[in-house]
C-alpha cells in the first residue's frame, strides 16, 4: 500500500528537563509502525487545563511522518497502552511544506532565550488575572458576572 503523509500531535508526561530525551516515545512508537519519519520536534511544556492521569504539565511532540494508513490504527493503540504518552491526535496531511517543517517552535523560541518554556510565570511571580472592569467594557458583554449574583 501506498504511504500517506501524517501530522500527529503527541502530549508526553512533563516536568523533565531534557526535552529531547523526553521525546523518545515518540520515535519509538514510530519506529514499531514502521513510519518514516519526516520531522520530530518538542512544541512546548504547558500546564494541563485539566490533570490527565495525575499529571498536571504536559509536553506537547510535534512529528511529521510517513506511514501506510492501516499501521494508524496500530500506532494509537500502541500509544494508548505507554504510560509515557498522555494523548495523541493524528491527521492526514495531503502535503507538507518544507516551511512547515521548519516553522519555529514555542520550545524553540523559549529555549533560545533561555526559558523554561512558553507559560512558565517568572519566578514569585502572582498569576494574571483580568479585572472585572475590563470585562464589564467589552460591548455585548452580560450585565451579571457570576461573582455579582
Amino acid at each position: 500500500m501506498d504511504k500517506k503523509t501524517y501530522e500527529a500531535m503527541f502530549l508526553l508526561e512533563g516536568g523533565v528537563t531534557d526535552i529531547q530525551a523526553a521525546s523518545a516515545p515518540v520515535a519509538e512508537m514510530l519506529s514499531k509502525v514502521e513510519a518514516e519519519t519526516i520531522a520530530l520536534k518538542p512544541w512546548d511544556e504547558r500546564r494541563l487545563a485539566y490533570d490527565i492521569r495525575g499529571q498536571r504539565r504536559g509536553l506537547y511532540v510535534l512529528a511529521y511522518f510517513k506511514s501506510d494508513p492501516e499501521r494508524i490504527v496500530e500506532l494509537e493503540h500502541n500509544c494508548k497502552l505507554d504510560e509515557r504518552i498522555l494523548r495523541l491526535l493524528v491527521l492526514r496531511r495531503e502535503t507538507v511544506t518544507d516551511a512547515e517543517i521548519a516553522a519555529e517552535t514555542p520550545a524553540a523560541r523559549a529555549a533560545a532565550r533561555g526559558e523554561l518554556g512558553v507559560d512558565a510565570p517568572a519566578e514569585g511571580a502572582a498569576p494574571a488575572e483580568a479585572p472585572v472592569e475590563e470585562y464589564r467594557a467589552i460591548e455585548g458583554a452580560p450585565d451579571a458576572l457570576d461573582e455579582d449574583l
